[in-house]
């Protein structure tokens, strides 16, 4: 509630949980928050290239053969340089909520048994990366659903449940259809637009949303930005109001990344309908997180 930094994004309290147990058995930030601070002029990434441009970095191969590189900056100028600019700057949580929220808990958990005893106590910090969010590596991926809980559902069901208030278009059946429904929503690049595979016959089709007047009843003490979000739409109107069942108990998601996952779990029929989000955007999780507005869980899946 002080400061500026934003969440964007609602928490769960079986996580929440999970993480405080590991922080009292430990007392350690075993996991870096990550964060996202505004940086057009690309001066605080400057301040730290020409910090490192003549150091040997610590260099590491993991059991995957992945190496990674660290370059540690001593050079007290360059330290108070970088603290200096981003000392104004508002940072916006882009992975971590829980363990941010779990560590205030946890500092708060040590202050009520005398454990802070000031300012410089370590209960009072937590371990951050911190990414500009005009760095031109950043990119935001998509979380894909995979929905249970809704009973066997066949296209011409699911039609019959989403017409209403999505114009829809089968593609196809199959994974070569689902792979061309995700490029359909790539293509089209708007928050409009989703993907629906049914397990039960395989069939693949898009949806685009038209019931706005619908998602700004249902979400009324959401902004307008909030409303236009695929994964609101998604959470809102389908799993919370249309799929059977929603309204007495709302169908359980599996959230995944990759297409490979999503057609991979159709084919093995472990989920009941599949989901295809298009991403949001960088710009979403700044207008949304500077209104203190979250997004529904696993909105963002930032890389």
């Amino acid at each position: 509630g002080e400061g500026r930094i934003y969440p964007h994004e609602e928490t769960m309290s079986g996580p929440k949980a999970d993480r405080l147990k590991l922080f009292h058995a430990t007392n350690m930030n075993l996991s870096q928050i990550f964060g996202l601070f505004p940086d057009e002029t690309g001066a605080v990434q400057s301040t730290l290239d020409t910090a490192v441009a003549r150091a040997l970095p610590i260099e590491a191969t993991d059991h995957l053969g992945v190496v990674s590189r660290l370059w540690p900056v001593t050079d007290q100028r360059a330290i108070a340089e970088v603290s200096r600019l981003l000392a104004p700057k508002p940072v916006f949580i882009a992975d971590g909520h829980h363990r941010y929220e779990t560590a205030l808990r946890y500092l708060d958990d040590k202050t009520k048994s005398g454990d802070v005893t000031g300012p410089d106590a370590p209960a009072n910090f937590v371990l951050m990366m911190l990414v500009s969010m005009h760095d031109p590596g950043l990119v935001i991926l998509p979380t894909h659903r995979l929905v249970s809980g809704t009973g066997a559902m066949t296209a011409s069901e699911a039609q019959a449940i989403l017409g209403p208030h999505f114009t829809l278009e089968t593609v196809g059946v199959g994974p070569d259809a689902a792979r061309e429904t995700w490029e359909r929503i790539e293509m089209d690049g708007s928050q409009e637009l989703l993907g629906f595979g049914t397990v039960s016959d395989g069939v693949w089709m898009t949806g685009r949303f038209r019931s706005t007047e619908l998602m700004a009843d249902l979400a009324k003490e959401h902004s307008p930005a909030w409303r236009g979000l695929a994964v609101a739409v998604l959470q809102r109107v389908v799993l919370e109001r249309l799929l059977p069942g929603a309204r007495s108990k709302e169908p359980k998601c599996q959230y995944v990344h990759l297409l490979k996952e999503v057609t991979d779990a159709v084919a093995a029929r472990s989920c009941e309908l599949a989901v295809l989000v298009p991403p949001a955007t960088m710009t979403h999780v700044e207008e949304i997180a500077g209104n203190l507005e979250k997004m529904p869980p696993k909105s963002t899946f930032f890389y």
